[in-house]
């Protein structure tokens, strides 16, 4: 079997973190493969992993460039698809869905076009007339569409409901999350500032709206005992969200850039994830492998990641039910440690990249079986 993988770009953040270990295991299960991305945009920081596997680059892929650059990463990119000559084509993210999916239908072939939906824009992200647009165009390419990988329960319910897939050629996957070692909690504390005898609540992920960080602000006000840490890419909240520091407020907030899961993870008590839209989150995967216990809004497939009342805390989207979940944890130490040991025990069983990978190759062979 020969796997080539398009997606829009390999930005730092969950999608990339699950192509890389993708990449890695299909080449240590002897699977030739190729990854074929797009550019980063300037706001957003390309992860550094993607030189160790192989990759071709096709500038147009990439969110934000011109109908032109567009339509000749098309060109290219069906062009890589006749020199490659893989047995599957596997698309991910909406734009290289697209510009992917037409590709290896126009090649033609014997090849099976697999798509896997690690979310979907179908709700949260546009207005209604774009999100109906967005669902039209997802129907079409169905039909050219040989199988589907969709991450979580969750999300293969939204995309059904959606009447984009019918048939029963899908399987849910999910994503595969290494372990890894946590980084000295007292040092890095120290260098940021912050007590060891402090709570720590800790977020981590790509500063956009759909992400709530204003929901994260409110829940600090709230909780004013314990330490807000927001780390990931983009915009300082400073500038996005000034009302929240005016007059001497936000006190209990830390801001960091781009951090790792080792640095954040290390210095926090409790995770904390509070988007509106999700598939099945990365960062509290891998803040329960650190042992911690996770505060969630239950969106898209968090549930299949955080056990409410066992590995952490589902709330809705209420600021006030959040800091209530948040509070309770930061005056039990024992629940913390409880939940935070059976997070890391689920995240060691069900998404390790054995697992995670093993379960989507046999999406291929099922793809491969399918007329």
């Amino acid at each position: 079997m020969k796997v080539l993988n398009v997606m829009s770009r390999f930005n730092v953040g969950g999608t990339s973190q699950w192509l890389y270990q993708l990449s890695l295991g299909l080449q240590a299960n002897h699977i030739e493969n190729l990854l074929v991305i797009g550019n980063c945009p300037p706001s957003e920081k390309e992860d550094g992993r993607l030189k160790e596997i192989n990759h071709v680059k096709i500038q147009g892929l990439g969110p934000k460039t011109s109908l032109i650059l567009t339509l000749q990463a098309f060109l290219e990119l069906r062009k890589v698809i006749k020199e490659y000559d893989a047995d599957i084509i596997n698309t991910h993210t909406s734009k290289a869905g697209v510009i992917g999916r037409l590709a290896a239908k126009s090649v033609g072939g014997k090849k099976k076009i697999v798509h896997t939906y690690h979310g979907h824009v179908l709700t949260g992200y546009f207005n209604k007339r774009i999100e109906f647009g967005i669902q039209i165009v997802e129907i079409i390419l169905s039909f050219i569409t040989d199988y589907f990988l969709v991450s979580g329960e969750q999300v293969l319910a939204d995309i059904r409901k959606a009447r984009i897939i019918r048939s029963s050629d899908f399987k849910t996957v999910w994503p595969a999350v290494p372990d890894y070692l946590l980084n000295n909690r007292k040092e890095l504390r120290e260098k940021m500032g912050i007590p060891l005898e402090k709570i720590v609540v800790g977020w981590l992920g790509r500063k956009v709206p759909i992400k709530r960080i204003d929901r994260i602000l409110e829940v600090a006000s709230r909780v004013p005992e314990a330490i807000f840490v927001i780390a990931g890419d983009g915009e300082s909240i400073k500038i996005t969200y000034p009302q929240y520091f005016e007059a001497g407020s936000g006190a209990n907030i830390r801001e960091l850039g781009f951090s790792t899961p080792s640095e954040i993870w290390s210095i926090s008590d409790i995770a904390l994830l509070t988007s509106d839209n999700e598939a099945m989150p990365i960062s509290p995967i891998e803040a329960s492998l650190a042992s911690l216990p996770v505060v969630a809004v239950d969106s898209g497939s968090t549930r299949e990641v955080v056990v409410d009342g066992i590995t952490g805390e589902l709330c809705s989207k209420e600021v006030d039910e959040i800091a209530i979940a948040i509070t309770k944890l930061v005056k039990d130490s024992n629940l913390r440690s409880s939940m935070g040991e059976a997070g890391r025990k689920l995240s060691l069983s069900r998404f390790s990249p054995q697992s995670s990978v093993q379960r989507q190759c046999e999406g291929y062979q099922d793809a491969l079986a399918a007329r």
